[in-house]
């Protein structure tokens, strides 16, 4: 993951956990790709689980 990807990762983290839909989230960044977003799902993911991506 990138610099950038890890930055974006980090940012929709915090406005999922301060109450905001991860997909209303994401629709903020249009230009993320789908394997982009596919990545920062993942790590989000892992986060919750204990396990840390980002």
């Amino acid at each position: 993951m990138t610099g950038r990807l890890k930055i974006t990762a980090k940012v929709i983290q915090r406005r999922v956990q301060a109450g905001e839909d991860r997909d209303t989230v994401f629709a903020d960044y249009n230009l993320l790709t789908d394997v982009e977003k596919t990545e920062i799902i993942a790590a989000l993911d892992a986060e919750t689980e204990g396990t840390t991506n980002v």
